[in-house]
C-alpha cells in the first residue's frame, strides 16, 4: 500500500484555530494502455492491479471477449519490450480482437449531446445482448456481502479518497475487491482479475461503494454479470439500460435494507 497513499501538508482548521501538519491522500497516476505497442487509451488510477485494470477495460468495452484473444499482456518493462516506460500496459491481441477496437465506445454515441436516454439505450439494446442467468441470491447475503466490502476498503478507511467495487458469489467463497480514484477502473480491476482467474461471470453478483451509473450498469451487462448491488442509489438511465437488457440492479443496500428496482426475480425473497 506505500505507493498507493502519501503524505501531504495540509493547513487544518478547527475550532477557530488554523494548524499546519500532513495528511494521508490517495495516488492518482495515469496508466497508457498499448495494443501491440500502439499507444491506444490512458486511465487515470489508483497505482496496483494494472494487468487487470487493462484487461477489465478492454473487456467491458467490448473488445476482448475471451481471454483466449489475449495474447501476452505486460506492464512497464517486462517481458517482451524492455523500452516500455513506467506505467504502461502493452496488450497483444489476436487479429479478430483488434478489428474490433475501432468500434469501441459504440456505443459510444450516448454521450453525444444529441442524443436522447431513450435513444441512447435503444441503440446500446441493438448491439449488446440481455444478461442470461439463473443466478439468485437472498437479501440477507447481499446485505453480508456489502458489510464485507466496506470491511476491505482499508485505503478509504485511511484517505476517504476511494471507490470499491466487488465481485463474489452469493456463499461468499469467490470475492475478489478492488479500490480505485475511479469507480469505473475499481470495477474493470475485478473484473479483469475474473477473466485472469476463469471464473464464471454469470455466476457473480458485482457490489459497488457507490451509486448505480450508466456506465457501470453497461459494464456489467457487456460482461455477463447478472446482479448489480450498491450501498447508494441508482440512475435513472441505468435502470432503463437494466430493465431492458435483464440486470438486476438493488440500490441503498445497508442498515439491514434494501431496494429492488429490475429483474427482481434474481432475489429470492422477492418472488
Amino acid at each position: 500500500m506505500a505507493d498507493q497513499i502519501k503524505e501531504f501538508p495540509m493547513w487544518r482548521y478547527r475550532q477557530g484555530q488554523v494548524s499546519a501538519t500532513q495528511d494521508v491522500v490517495v495516488v492518482e497516476e495515469p496508466l497508457q494502455i498499448r495494443l501491440g505497442g500502439e499507444p491506444f487509451q490512458v486511465l487515470m488510477r489508483l497505482p496496483g492491479w494494472e494487468k487487470e485494470l487493462a484487461l477489465g477495460f478492454l473487456y467491458t468495452e467490448g473488445i476482448v471477449r475471451d481471454l483466449a484473444e489475449v495474447i501476452t499482456i505486460h506492464f512497464c518493462g517486462t517481458g517482451t519490450d524492455p523500452m516500455l516506460p513506467p506505467n504502461v500496459v502493452d496488450v497483444m491481441l489476436t487479429e479478430a480482437a483488434l478489428a474490433r477496437r475501432g468500434r469501441r465506445h459504440l456505443e459510444v454515441s450516448y454521450s453525444s449531446c444529441g442524443l436522447c436516454a431513450k435513444e441512447a439505450v435503444n441503440e446500446i439494446c441493438q448491439k449488446v445482448p440481455p444478461v442470461q442467468s439463473a443466478l439468485t441470491v437472498g437479501p440477507e447475503a447481499l446485505l453480508s456481502l456489502m458489510a464485507r466490502l466496506q470491511e476491505a476498503q482499508t485505503i478509504y478507511q485511511d484517505t476517504g479518497g476511494t471507490h470499491a467495487v466487488a465481485l463474489a458469489s452469493p456463499d461468499g467463497k469467490v470475492f475478489i475487491h478492488a479500490e480505485d480514484v475511479g469507480r469505473h477502473n475499481a470495477m474493470d480491476k475485478v473484473i479483469g482479475r475474473a477473466v485472469l482467474t476463469r471464473q464464471d461471470l454469470t455466476k457473480l453478483v458485482a457490489l459497488l461503494s457507490g451509486r448505480i451509473s450508466f456506465e457501470m450498469a453497461l459494464k456489467c451487462i457487456r460482461a455477463g454479470i447478472p446482479i448489480l448491488a450498491a450501498v447508494s442509489a441508482p440512475t435513472s438511465m441505468a435502470l432503463e439500460l437494466a430493465r431492458e437488457l435483464s440486470l438486476t440492479t438493488v440500490g441503498f443496500v445497508r442498515d439491514q435494507r434494501l431496494n429492488i428496482y429490475t429483474a427482481h426475480e434474481r432475489i429470492t425473497e422477492a418472488n
